[in-house]
């Protein structure tokens, strides 16, 4: 008898030691005990939220991923139900969905189910692996969908004729700050205008009184009349004037 009283009291001791701890306790047969508590796995919880969470998040432009996994739940004993637990969190990067756990008909535990939204673009990447240095092309750079991170998307246009300040892999976003200009007209240097006037065009020796890139407008001079002009760089040491009117 006095036997039985110590085992009780042991298995009193280890149940109120495994409620502190918030572990499961089975049932004990031999000391007349019943189970008090069950685990609920995670993923019975996350199975109810993905649902949820992926109605609210879907098109080409953005995908959505679980941000963390749901821990197992330990909770009392008996019939449990799991169902959507009032209106989930929604944000451009984050999305929560709560949970109610109920048992018995009654509410044990809500837990929220995180999830992770990401936004694509599609910008100017490069198409191949780029040294320091390149003057960008078009056979360099390609339009390709890449994961947004709040700059504006670039288009191939913009890159091509600009110098690449640093290497940079093949798919990687590349962005106008990344890239110099590539002074290809440089002031006090010779250069060659091209006057286009409708189907006549004209050339003559000019110097360059300011510098540019592709596509700059740069101040030239003519060096007999001194004369100066505005034209459009449009290679080394070549800019290119089209008069009013001119096809």
């Amino acid at each position: 008898m006095r036997m039985r009283r110590v085992s009780l009291f042991a298995a009193a001791t280890v149940c109120a030691l495994c409620a502190q701890l918030g572990v499961p306790v089975a049932a004990n047969a031999d000391a007349g005990t019943q189970q008090t508590h069950q685990v609920i796995a995670g993923s019975r919880v996350a199975a109810v939220a993905d649902k949820i969470a992926h109605g609210l998040v879907n098109g080409l432009d953005r995908s959505i991923a679980a941000a963390y996994q749901v821990a197992d739940q330990a909770l009392p004993a008996g019939e449990v139900q799991i169902a959507p637990a009032g209106a989930p969190f929604v944000s451009p990067t984050y999305v929560g969905v709560p949970v109610a756990i109920r048992i018995d008909g009654k509410l044990a535990r809500t837990v929220v189910a995180g999830y992770r939204v990401t936004s694509y673009v599609r910008t100017a990447v490069a198409a191949r692996d780029l040294a320091p240095g390149a003057v960008l092309t078009d056979t360099d750079l390609a339009i390709a969908r890449v994961a947004a991170n709040g700059r504006p998307a670039v288009g191939v246009e913009i890159l091509v004729g600009r110098r690449l300040s640093s290497a940079t892999a093949k798919g990687a976003a590349l962005y106008v700050e990344q890239t110099i200009p590539d002074t290809v007209v440089k002031a006090g240097q010779a250069a060659i205008l091209v006057i286009h006037d409708g189907v006549v065009s004209l050339m003559a020796d000019v110097v360059a009184r300011t510098g540019g890139a592709i596509g700059d407008t740069v101040t030239v001079v003519n060096p007999q009349t001194q004369k100066a002009i505005a034209a459009i760089v449009t290679g080394p040491n070549r800019v290119e004037l089209t008069l009013p009117g001119a096809q």
